[in-house]
Parts: C-alpha cells; structure tokens; sequence
C-alpha cells in the first residue's frame, strides 16, 4: 500500500532514471510517457503506451522489460520467461514533438494471479557527442534518460474486493487486483485536500480521514465506486 509514491534518482554523467510506483504522469523531463503505471485489461492481449520527444531535436527511444514481485522499493526482480512479455517496435526515433507508440504484448500465464513488469524507457539523443572544431573547440555531452514505469497484468480471473470498516478507520483489498482509493477529510474538502492510495492484493489502508465524514471512493477499471455514502 503506497500513498503517492515514487522515487526519482538523478545519476551522475548525465544519466537519469526514475523509478516508480503508481505516480501520477511525469512531465518534468524532456521524455514524457504520461501515467507511471498503465495496466493490461482482464480480456485483453496488448496495450500501448505513447512517449513524446519534448526536445528540441531527435530523440531514439528503446525499452526493457523485467519481473517484480510487487512494486515498491524493496521488490524482487526476476528475467520473464521468453516470450512472456513482447514489445513493438524495438526502436522508435522522434523527431521535435513527434509521438508515438510502444505496443506491449502478453502472453504468460491467463490465472488468477495479477503481474507487474518494470518498464524501462530509454531517451538516447540522436547525436549524442556535438564537437566544435573552431577556435575554443568543446565537446558537449548531451544526456541519456531512462523511465521507469510500472505495467500491471491484471488476472485473467478477476475477484474484486474490497472492505471498508468506517470504525477502525481501515479499508482492505480482499481481492487479486489492484485498485485506486481517493480519501477526503470532509464533504466540501477540494481534490487537492484529498489522499490518493493505491492498494495491492492484500494490502490495508489505516487512515485517519477513513474515520471522518468525507468523500470516499475506490476507482477500478476508470469506474468510481463509493465507499460510504457520508455526503448524501
């Protein structure tokens, strides 16, 4: 259970890597993917995801992919079987402001378990090295930037469940997919007033606001679902 987590890591020599979990969209780099955690549908077998040159010139863009466990900063890494998960084109190269499409491909086990794949994009420039020969000649070194994003298989069986005890103050995913939880301390309270939560299978949300007479709703599936009814 994370409440908007996410860490970002500037590395030296230029290189960037952002690593993250269910973050909202990311817009601070010349790279832009949107959303940090795009999920594959129970009856689906693809889905894409959109990355945008933001730079003033070309971009080549490559990705890769590995297993966790579950996201988090402790998570346990592990090489997809092969074939487990395919990705479409191998490269893509964008010009300024150009967009376009990584199609991401299933076709691992169809159970009642739900998958998370780390997602690494990487922005390579397309002339990395700019060398001047003239007088004061300097070589720039222009940055590669990597971002992570999290790609979550839901099961091929789905039980969505979920448990709301107002009392205590905790609300539990009973179920085998993740969903989002948006808690707001009262009635009149304003989006940004709000605590935004993503629960995992298993996970439980101890949260004072749970307590209060507030808005309170679970999105799953772009469906908002009210957890109590203390605003009407």
């Amino acid at each position: 259970m994370c409440k908007q987590p996410g860490v970002t890591l500037i590395r030296s020599l230029c290189v960037l890597a952002a690593l993250a979990f269910f973050y909202s969209p990311y817009a601070a780099y010349a790279i832009y993917i949107g959303n940090l955690t795009f999920s594959l549908p129970q009856d689906d077998t693809f889905t894409a995801k959109r990355v945008l040159n933001n730079n003033e010139s070309a971009r080549i863009y490559t990705v890769s992919v590995i297993g966790i466990d579950k996201p988090g900063e402790k998570e346990m890494r592990t090489r997809p079987a092969d074939g487990e998960v395919l990705y479409s084109p191998k490269t893509l190269t964008l010009q300024k402001g150009e967009g376009d499409y990584f199609k991401f491909f299933y076709n691992g086990p169809h159970d009642d378990k739900e998958r998370y794949y780390r997602i690494s994009f990487r922005e390579i420039p397309a002339k990395a090295l700019n060398a001047k020969r003239d007088s004061g000649s300097s070589i720039t070194l222009e940055p590669i930037v990597v971002i992570d994003a999290i790609f979550v298989v839901r099961p091929k069986k789905i039980n969505f469940k979920w448990a709301f005890d107002k009392a205590d103050g905790i609300l539990k995913n009973e179920g085998n997919t993740f969903f989002k939880a948006i808690v707001k301390p009262d009635c009149e309270a304003t989006e940004d007033e709000g605590r935004t939560f993503y629960l995992r299978p298993g996970d439980v949300l101890r949260d004072a606001y749970l307590k209060q007479n507030g808005s309170k709703f679970i999105i799953y599936n772009d469906k908002f679902i009210t957890i109590s009814d203390d605003c009407h």
